[in-house]
């Protein structure tokens, strides 16, 4: 618990601390607990929100409203049709964002520095992890299932979920530091390093499959029959 206390009260010296003494079964206690909140909270979304109102309700990003008013109707079509059949698995993903956060932040951080021929145990960066994710995921989810996800509340929800982006954030950069004993400079460039090649090329990839898909969809004129 003392290590836990550690962590909410400073990312520099919490991270060290758990690095030192972090233990598997309490990192693997607090992701369950999170991944369970996170269930909790997009089982609530998805009764109070429908697929048709995150596409064509007021509440859209204006990136979907922008693509929407360039594909027409029929592209419309089968935009929402996709939408509606993947609907299911991104409620799935969204429901177990801890563990996915957990092991793919935790991986990628031990690739690359593997890549720059740092040589660490990859266990302790796992439990930071676990403890990291396990301590700021639920603020969020707390956040979300006591408000509105329609209504005033959802801007503060966000701006809670930013905030505990940017506090798991600075504690994988202090574990960086502490575990691969760098200075602030070299940790945050295998930070942005891990991020970009191990993180977010995969999903930009996937993204970038799911719109060739949607292009071919429109191309060939294949509109879903009501």
């Amino acid at each position: 618990m003392s290590t836990i206390v550690a962590l909410l009260r400073s990312p520099a010296d919490g991270a060290a601390r758990v690095l030192r003494e972090g233990r598997p079964s309490v990192a693997l206690i607090l992701v369950g607990a999170a991944t369970a909140l996170s269930v909790l909270n997009t089982l609530r979304f998805a009764s109070a929100v429908a697929v048709e109102e995150v596409m064509f309700g007021p509440g859209r990003s204006p990136a979907v409203g922008l693509l929407l008013g360039l594909l027409g109707r029929e592209g419309t079509s089968v935009v929402l049709y996709l939408f509606q059949s993947s609907w299911p698995a991104l409620l799935a993903v969204g429901a177990l964002a801890p563990v996915l956060v957990w092991l793919l932040g935790s991986t990628a951080v031990h690739a690359a520095a593997r890549l720059s021929a740092l040589r660490r145990p990859f266990l302790p960066v796992l439990v930071l992890f676990g403890y990291a994710v396990g301590i700021t995921r639920p603020a969020a989810d707390l956040a979300a299932l006591t408000g509105d996800p329609q209504g005033p509340s959802a801007a503060l929800t966000q701006l809670i979920a930013l905030g505990a982006t940017v506090w798991l954030g600075l504690i994988a950069w202090h574990g960086i530091r502490a575990h691969y004993d760098l200075t602030g400079g070299r940790a945050l460039t295998l930070l942005v390093v891990a991020l970009v090649f191990f993180y977010l090329a995969p999903i930009t990839l996937i993204l970038l499959a799911l719109v060739a898909i949607l292009v071919a969809a429109v191309l060939l004129e294949y509109v879903p029959a009501p």
